[in-house]
C-alpha cells in the first residue's frame, strides 16, 4: 500500500505531499496549481496578518474567503497566479484549508518551499525539455565562488525557479538594510525564462525571501535584436534588451550570470543559426551551446559567469569549436566537475560548472594563464538521487548536506588570492 503523509505541525515537507495527494485523489483538477494557490492566499494572509485563511462556520464562506485574498494577492503580486478563483469544490477546499491553516510559511521554510516547489515542477514537463533544478549547494556554490556584490548586477537567462536568484540575495543581505535589500532586489536581480510555471514559481520564491518579484519575465533568452526580422508585428516577442532598454538607464551588460540552461534540445531554425557565431554553417545545435554564446554576449567587458553545461561542453571532440570560441572571448577562471548523483533522480547527466570573467573591450586573449580545476568527490546524493545528510542537521540546504563543495570553494578562494583575480 502506498505511503500516505500525514498532516504534522512544523512538517510542512509532509504536509505538501498530503496535499498534492489530498487534491489529485479528490478533485481531478491540476494539483500544482491548486495547491499553488493555496500556498499563496496562504502566504497573502501571513503577510497582512488578517487570519483570513482559516476554516469558517460555512464550507461557503471559506471558499468565499479564499477567493478574496488570492485576488488581493493577484493585485499586489501580478504574473504569479493565472487564475485567482480556486477550482476545488467548497467541500474539498475546506479539508485543505484545514491541513495547511495550522502551519505558518515564513522565511525560515523557504528551502523546504523551494524543495516542494521542485518536486511538482518536475513532474510536470520540465525533464522532458532537459530542464533539472540546479541542487542549492551547487547553486550555493556558485555564489560563493563568483562572490557578488551590493553594487553589481545579476542575470540568470535561465532562471528556473530562481534558485540562483534567491541565493545570490541571501549572500548580500548581511550587507545591506532591509530597506536597502528591498532597493537591491528590484534594481539588481533578474531572470528571465521560457517556462511559464517555472516563472510563476521564482517569482513567489522571491517574495518569500524578500518581496524581489518584480525583475522575473517570461521570454525567451536565446531571441536576440538581430532576429527581428524574422517575426511579423503580430508576431513580434520580447527580447532581454527590450527589458533592459525600458527598465535600466545606460545598461551596457550584466556584470554577473548565474544560470544551468536546458541540457536537452535542439535549435533548428535557420535564422536563429545565423544569428549565432557558435552554429555559423551548421544545420542544427544543441541549445546550451547557443547559450553559452548569449551568457558572453550579454556579460559586461569584465563581468564574470559561472553555468553548469554538461560535461561533453568540456570534453568532447565534437565541441572542441566551442572550446576555441571561448578562449577567445573570456578568460576561464575555474572548471568544477560535479557528482555523477548531482542530478539525480531526474537525469544521470554528469555535469561540470563553468567560470570565466569576459575580456575587456578591444582586450587581446590571454596566451598563457593558469585555471582552477575542481572534482567533487561527495556530491551530497545517493544513487536514488536522495540528499545524504550530516548527523547534526541545520536549516542551510548547503550545511546540512554532506558534500565537499565548500572545500572547493575554499581553494578557489586561495587560488584567486595568488592569481590576484576577482578582487572586486
Amino acid at each position: 500500500m502506498a505511503k500516505r503523509h500525514m498532516n504534522q505541525v512544523g512538517d510542512l515537507e509532509s504536509l505538501f505531499l498530503h496535499l498534492e495527494e489530498l487534491v489529485l485523489a479528490n478533485s481531478g483538477e491540476d494539483e500544482f496549481e491548486e495547491v499553488f494557490k493555496l500556498l499563496v492566499a496562504k502566504l497573502w494572509d501571513e503577510r497582512r496578518q488578517a487570519g483570513a485563511f482559516r476554516v469558517h462556520n460555512q464550507e461557503a464562506k471559506t471558499a468565499e474567503a479564499i477567493a478574496a485574498l488570492l485576488k488581493q494577492a493577484d493585485k499586489a503580486w501580478p504574473g504569479i497566479l493565472e487564475e485567482t478563483q480556486p477550482r476545488l469544490t467548497p467541500e474539498h477546499l475546506e479539508v485543505c484549508v484545514e491541513a495547511l491553516s495550522k502551519h505558518t510559511i515564513s522565511h525560515e521554510c523557504l528551502e523546504v518551499m523551494d524543495s516542494f516547489f521542485e518536486f511538482m515542477v518536475a513532474k510536470t514537463a520540465k525533464g522532458a525539455k532537459g530542464q533539472y533544478f540546479t541542487p542549492r549547494h551547487v547553486v550555493e556554490l556558485c555564489v560563493q565562488m563568483l562572490r557578488p556584490t551590493p553594487s553589481e548586477i545579476v542575470v540568470d537567462p535561465a532562471c528556473g525557479s530562481g534558485g540562483f536568484l534567491v541565493h545570490t540575495m541571501n549572500y548580500i543581505r548581511p550587507k545591506l538594510s532591509a530597506t536597502r535589500l528591498e532597493e537591491y532586489c528590484r534594481t539588481n536581480l533578474w531572470g528571465f525564462d521560457i517556462d511559464g510555471r517555472a516563472v510563476r514559481v521564482a517569482k513567489a520564491l522571491m517574495i518569500l525571501a524578500g518581496d524581489g518579484s518584480a525583475n522575473i519575465i517570461r521570454l525567451n533568452s536565446l531571441l536576440r535584436p538581430s532576429m527581428a526580422g524574422m517575426f511579423s508585428e503580430e508576431e513580434s516577442v520580447l527580447t532581454i534588451e527590450d527589458v533592459c532598454r525600458s527598465r535600466m538607464r545606460k545598461h551596457k551588460g550584466f556584470d554577473i550570470i548565474l544560470t544551468n540552461p536546458p541540457f536537452a534540445g535542439e535549435v533548428r531554425e535557420r535564422q536563429v543559426l545565423e544569428s549565432y557565431a557558435v552554429s555559423a554553417k551548421k544545420s542544427r545545435i544543441e541549445r546550451d551551446v547557443l547559450f553559452v554564446e548569449r551568457c558572453v554576449q550579454l556579460l559586461r567587458p569584465g563581468g564574470r559567469m559561472a553555468i553548469v553545461l554538461p560535461h561533453n561542453k568540456f570534453a568532447a571532440e565534437s565541441f572542441g569549436f566551442l572550446r576555441e570560441w571561448l578562449l577567445r572571448k573570456a578568460r576561464i577562471l575555474a572548471v568544477v566537475g560535479l557528482g555523477r548523483n548531482t542530478f539525480l533522480p531526474h537525469t544521470h547527466q554528469k555535469a561540470s560548472v563553468l567560470f570565466l570573467q569576459k575580456y575587456e573591450e578591444n582586450g587581446k586573449p590571454d596566451r598563457d594563464y593558469n585555471i582552477f580545476f575542481g572534482i567533487s568527490e561527495r556530491d551530497g546524493k545517493n544513487s536514488k538521487g536522495q540528499f545524504i545528510l550530516k548527523e547534526s542537521p541545520s536549516q542551510s540546504v548547503w550545511d546540512q548536506v554532506d558534500h565537499d563543495l565548500g572545500e572547493i570553494a575554499d581553494q578557489f578562494n586561495e587560488f584567486c588570492e595568488k592569481e590576484h583575480l576577482l578582487e572586486v
